[in-house]
Order: structure tokens, then C-alpha cells, then sequence
């Protein structure tokens, strides 16, 4: 009995022994599981090999490299964030190289002619367009033209704008923390004197900073990371998707395959609020282009016209064709009066879909980016399409194309 009850005792302890140690184990597992749950998001949107972009040691051989404006040259003295290049180095296609649709690097630049075509939506740039066709006329009033001025791409500043951005309004500007005059300071692609990141920071590298690895699943706008390509305060729907129909970045993009902006429909010659549009984001530098006439013609701001609905003097943005009337030339925008157009790309009120049949309700808002290309194109002032093949009347290639997507009567067709 004394050794079965000496048995049964360590039996006893043993099976405590475990179940103590099941227990132990299951709690760790649930702390674990808690800590998961609430450490926030751990989403990197950059995925890939961390020496693309990183160097442990500056003087890592080969040093870190610098783009210039005429090539990749060696660089000795460290870079911001042990980063192995700029924002211009990294988005620029390598010799030989353009876009795919797929590849992980959207390029923005090219060392060699890309594929634009009329409109920009079948060739192998993106939906910002490029920046080639400015650096390839560098210096000339036909190459300032067809793109922004960035420093880093151009050596030089448009040859007669300088450096000011054209309709800049200067009240508005520093409302947003840019400055009052631009001086000598050059476009750049992020901070104060750029688009992308956080204008409040005069260094692009700080104005960008975290947004690559920061969780962007919510565009919101709430940080440089959660707003749309990372212009601050902008909201919309990306398209990042590869493979099918379209690609990357709008890579030749279709009706069900495209960005989708953001836009206000307005009803009113005064705007009021929709921080977050995308044409909002082109007023910051060119406030004026979008705000009312008076007197002078140029110097009024928040309205879209002279107050009474008149005569239009620059062309609306931030309107819904909805607001137009029934049977309109309008109300047939894309010849259909339906489909969506990426050659002619609208905004809507509501992002949270791509848009790929209009309603005009809310979804057929014009925006700078109808016409125009954010980075550059290759027609003169950054527009999608040839301005001076626009022929009233037309019954040739260009009739149905173009401005003719929303002005459908207009044309011959």
C-alpha cells in the first residue's frame, strides 16, 4: 500500500505539474494574443530588401550615392536616415528600365524616352505622368512647360516663372505654412517647398519621414502615411493593385481599374471647407487659379467666378456636371454619358470605391487633374492630351477624345 500510495503521489503531483504548467502556458499565449490585439498596427507598407534604401555605414563601399541632374555620382558624406539616395534617386527608372505595372518602385523619371502616347493611359508612365520630358528640353520655355521644375531633376528653374509657382496666393500660402515670398528657393518633391509630405517641414527628408513604413491601410489624412501618396491632408483611393486589368500606380489604367479622387460639389460661388480634394492640393501653390475675379481679375480668393455665377475666368474645379441640366452636353460625358474616362479621369464625393459607371451625383466632379498631369507629360503645360489638336467641330481622331469627353457637343462627332 505505502508504495502504491508513494506512486499515486507522485502521479498526483505530476498530473498538478502539468495541468500548473498548461495553465502557465495558456495565460502566456492569451497576454500574447492581448498584446497583438491592442499594440496598434503593425503594417510596414514598404515591403522589400532594407539595403535598397538603407546602408549601415557611410563609408561603405561603394558610398552611398546622390542623384544629379546628370547622373548617379558618389556621394562621401552620409545621407539622412543612412538612406543610400533621395526621394528623385530612388524614383527614377534605372538605364533600361520603365515601368511594368508590377515592379515595386513607382517611376516618376526616366533616363531614356518613355511611352507617354496621346493620353498617357496606354503607354508606361503613371498617373502623375513624367518628369523626362521637361529635363529632356532642359532650360527652354518648351521643356519648362511640360512639367514641374523639381530640383534634383532640373538644374535650373523655369526659365520664366523662376521659382515662384504661378497664381500663388501668398495669404493662403502661409495659412499652410509656406512662405510669404519663394525667393530663391526651388520646387522640391516634399516639405515646404513640395507637395508630398508635411509642409510644415522645410527638410523633405523630415517631411517624409516614417511614411514609407507607416501603416496606410485608412487614407484619412490624418498623417503623411494615411494620406493619399502621401500628400498631407489629401484623401482618395489608391490604385495599387498588379496584375489583370490595370496595374500599379495606374498603369495603363481602365474604367474599373484607376485612382479615385477626391472631390467637392460644390453649389456655391464661395469655397468653403474640402481641405482634403485633390484640386485643394494644387491651390496650395496655385491659389488664385482657383479663386474669383475682381477688378484686377487675379487677385480675389475663395470664389470660382465674380460672385454671380457669370463669366467664368478660369475653368472650374471642385463642380459636380450634375449640377448640370438634365440633357446637357454634359450629362453625355464620355459619349456614353456613363463609363468612366481615365483619359479624362472625375473626382467624387465618396472614395471609399473605385468609380467605373457615373451617376452624376456626387461623381462627375471636375478637378485639376482632368486635364492635367501632376508631374508632367508631354504637352505643354502638364496637360493629358494635345491642347492645339482641340478643334471645334472635328470628325478626325481627336473628335470624342480630350476636352470633347466633356464637352461632348463641341466636337463634330
Amino acid at each position: 500500500m505505502k508504495h502504491e500510495t508513494r506512486t499515486g503521489f507522485f502521479q498526483d503531483k505530476g498530473v498538478k505539474q502539468m495541468k500548473r504548467a498548461m495553465f502557465l502556458f495558456t495565460g502566456v499565449l492569451a497576454a500574447a494574443a492581448l498584446v497583438v490585439a491592442f499594440s496598434g498596427p503593425a503594417t510596414a507598407a514598404v515591403t522589400g530588401v532594407c539595403s535598397n534604401c538603407h546602408t549601415m555605414h557611410s563609408s561603405q563601399s561603394p558610398a552611398p550615392s546622390a542623384w544629379t541632374d546628370k547622373g548617379w555620382s558618389a556621394d562621401q558624406s552620409p545621407n539622412v536616415a543612412l538612406l543610400v539616395t533621395g526621394c528623385v534617386g530612388c524614383h527614377t527608372a534605372p538605364s533600361a528600365t520603365q515601368n511594368t505595372g508590377s515592379n515595386t518602385t513607382p517611376y516618376v523619371h526616366q533616363t531614356q524616352d518613355p511611352t507617354y502616347g496621346d493620353y498617357g493611359v496606354a503607354g508606361n508612365t503613371l498617373a502623375g505622368g513624367t518628369f523626362y520630358y521637361m529635363k529632356a528640353d532642359e532650360g527652354t520655355q518648351a521643356g519648362d512647360a511640360k512639367a514641374h521644375n523639381v530640383l534634383g531633376i532640373s538644374s535650373v528653374a523655369d526659365s520664366q516663372l523662376t521659382n515662384t509657382p504661378p497664381g500663388y496666393d501668398a495669404t493662403l500660402g502661409q495659412s499652410l505654412g509656406l512662405p510669404a515670398t519663394w525667393g530663391s528657393n526651388r520646387l522640391r518633391c516634399a516639405g515646404t517647398y513640395g507637395c508630398h509630405g508635411d509642409h510644415g517641414q522645410s527638410d523633405q527628408f523630415a517631411a517624409i519621414s516614417g511614411a514609407h513604413h507607416g501603416d496606410d491601410t485608412t487614407i484619412d489624412g490624418s498623417t503623411v502615411a494615411k494620406s493619399y501618396r502621401f500628400l498631407k491632408g489629401i484623401v482618395g483611393k489608391e490604385w495599387n493593385t498588379s496584375g489583370g486589368t490595370g496595374g500599379k500606380w495606374e498603369y495603363k489604367p481602365t474604367a474599373t481599374a484607376h485612382n479615385q479622387y477626391k472631390g467637392k460639389d460644390r453649389t456655391d460661388d464661395i469655397y468653403t471647407g474640402g481641405t482634403d480634394t485633390i484640386s485643394y492640393l494644387c491651390a496650395e501653390c496655385h491659389g488664385f487659379f482657383h479663386s474669383s475675379d475682381n477688378a484686377g481679375g487675379d487677385t480675389a480668393t475663395g470664389g470660382i467666378d465674380d460672385g454671380t455665377w457669370g463669366n467664368w475666368v478660369r475653368h472650374p474645379t471642385d463642380y459636380d456636371m450634375g449640377n448640370t441640366a438634365v440633357g446637357s452636353e454634359y450629362r453625355t460625358y464620355n459619349g456614353d454619358g456613363s463609363t468612366y474616362s481615365v483619359v479624362a479621369p472625375v473626382a467624387s464625393v465618396d472614395v471609399g470605391t473605385v468609380v467605373s459607371s457615373v451617376t452624376y451625383s456626387d461623381d462627375t466632379i471636375v478637378t485639376c487633374l482632368s486635364c492635367h498631369r501632376a508631374h508632367g507629360s508631354d504637352y505643354a503645360d502638364l496637360l493629358r492630351w494635345d491642347y492645339s489638336g482641340m478643334v471645334a467641330g472635328t470628325t478626325g481622331t481627336t473628335a470624342g477624345t480630350g476636352c470633347f469627353l466633356c464637352h461632348t457637343a463641341k466636337d463634330g462627332a
